[in-house]
């Protein structure tokens, strides 16, 4: 899978999240910037709409910190070695996670758990 996808900082104005944040993991968030003053991990966005697949309380972050860019792991989300299943209960497939990326709402969040298959 390494081959299908790459790392690119993008614009926080181009990506499309699909989840609301949970306001005490976005303050742990905040304070673990603030801290480390790096991001230990790209966030996960689909390479075709821009949609943030892992990773959306880190977006909300660097918004608030007034940044423009983030890293993100751009990837294939039509591949099947990428699948979702509901975090908790419930059903969600990625043309939901799509429909709401690129809508007017969001879920709640942690609806969504995305899993890759290892190479």
């Amino acid at each position: 899978m390494q081959d299908k996808e790459h790392i690119e900082k993008l614009e926080i104005r181009e990506i499309n999240p699909h989840e609301k944040v949970i306001e005490e993991n976005l303050k742990k968030v905040l304070t673990s910037l603030k801290v480390e003053k790096r991001l230990k991990e790209p966030i996960i966005v689909d390479k075709e709409t821009k949609v943030i697949l892992d990773g959306h309380h880190r977006v909300k972050a660097f918004k608030i910190l007034g940044l423009r860019e983030i890293p993100c792991r751009l990837i294939d989300y039509s591949s099947d070695e990428i699948t979702v299943e509901p975090h908790q209960n419930g059903d969600v497939s990625k043309k939901e996670v799509i429909e709401k990326g690129l809508g007017d709402g969001l879920f709640p969040p942690k609806t969504s758990k995305h899993r890759m298959k290892e190479v």
